[in-house]
């Protein structure tokens, strides 16, 4: 009984444009190529997605492969060279965040930093619902709102000396609370302005 070249077959058909011949194709050089693919990148899911990038290559090439060898051998360099640019991106990326984190510490996990800042804003509000009712109403509409001295008062009816001095003693109290706190309240206080 001959063996029969699969190789020649389907390159036939592929060359034909049909599409069973590349479904044929994804089967029977899938799995190698992923083989291929992982020991390149040492990570089997990324392997799959380069050989995923590479059958979709394939799919939109319109040049013609002359012998079998020359498709099979455009699989294993689009492969190839797929492992090769994930890598050298990922290089690219270290060297990034590398330099930004020479460049500017604080950068380094941003959503650390996030995480910090919502947490120290938190820790604001609590000292703030501590506060008598006036106090708390003159610190989130200056701070919350943004309004002038000048608004709050028309705002809530009172004079101006009197919100000077209810927002003169909210920042003391803040001040006493926060005294040993790594970033200065006027930082912190900046964050609800945004």
């Amino acid at each position: 009984m001959p063996v029969i070249d699969i190789d020649k077959d389907l390159h036939a058909q592929f060359s034909t444009g049909d599409p069973a011949a590349f479904r044929a194709l994804v089967d029977a050089y899938f799995p190698v190529l992923c083989r291929y693919a992982q020991k390149i990148l040492q990570d089997e899911s990324l392997a799959k997605d380069v050989v995923q990038e590479t059958f979709i290559k394939l799919w939109k090439y319109e040049g013609s492969f002359s012998t079998p060898a020359g498709l099979r051998g455009f699989l294993y360099v689009a492969a190839r060279n797929g492992c090769l640019n994930l890598i050298r991106g990922r290089e690219r990326e270290e060297d990034r965040h590398l330099k930004v984190a020479a460049e500017n510490p604080d950068s380094v996990d941003p959503v650390l930093n996030e995480i910090l800042q919502a947490e120290s804003i938190a820790l604001i509000y609590q000292v703030v619902r501590e506060m008598p009712k006036k106090m708390q109403q003159v610190f989130f509409l200056s701070f919350e709102e943004g309004l002038t001295i000048a608004e709050i008062a028309r705002e809530m009816n009172t004079s101006q000396k009197t919100v000077r001095n209810q927002k003169y003693k909210a920042l003391v109290s803040l001040r006493k609370k926060f005294r040993n706190s790594e970033k200065p309240l006027l930082l912190i206080l900046s964050l609800l302005l945004r």
